[in-house]
């Protein structure tokens, strides 16, 4: 839960603050099509992942996924056309239709029959919990560094989600799924 919390950070970042970043931009009119291309990054990348998660290369495919955040988020830094918001709104939802079903194959891999429903719903809480804070950090942020500059920095919650990933949630999935 903690894990994908991190992750979700940015995430509720993005939602939350996006048309107000399109607007300060002129690129509202780009707007529905950036949450479009974000629909089409994760359902590629959810159908192209697939045998790959079911295969176990959930390493690989994780960090992958954190390497294509990182420079999405960024890329704000830059964002000045219509054409770059389009392509972050892909990368974001490339990047999340990649973590999204892996770390619920996490959840489902790890935990007994009888008690995946309240696994299920403390990942899902994870979702809330990390939109929340995303959401209202970059209401802080955007006052004190500017939209593109607090979207850049949210990108550190993808290296802690690394970091937990890599020190606890992937030895933690190992032992528990290959036993």
């Amino acid at each position: 839960m903690l894990n994908m919390m991190f992750l979700m950070i940015p995430y509720g970042a993005v939602i939350a603050y996006s048309s107000i970043l399109a607007q300060e931009k002129n690129l509202s009119p780009w707007l529905p099509y950036f949450y479009i291309t974000l629909v089409v990054g994760m359902l590629l990348s959810k159908l192209s992942t697939q045998r790959m998660i079911d295969a176990g290369r959930h390493r690989v495919l994780v960090f992958a996924s954190l390497v294509i955040l990182i420079l999405t988020m960024a890329s704000y830094l830059f964002l000045n056309s219509g054409v770059h918001l389009l392509l972050a709104g892909f990368f974001f939802g490339l990047g999340y239709g990649i973590l999204q079903p892996l770390f619920q194959s996490f959840v489902t891999g790890t935990t007994p029959a009888p008690q995946r429903g309240v696994a299920n719903a403390t990942y899902m809480l994870s979702y809330d919990v990390g939109i929340g804070i995303g959401s209202l950090l970059m209401g802080c942020l955007q006052e004190v560094t500017g939209l593109p500059v607090g979207f850049a920095m949210t990108a550190v919650f993808y290296v802690v989600g690394g970091v937990l990933y890599g020190a606890w949630v992937d030895r933690y999935y190992r032992k528990l799924h290959l036993a």
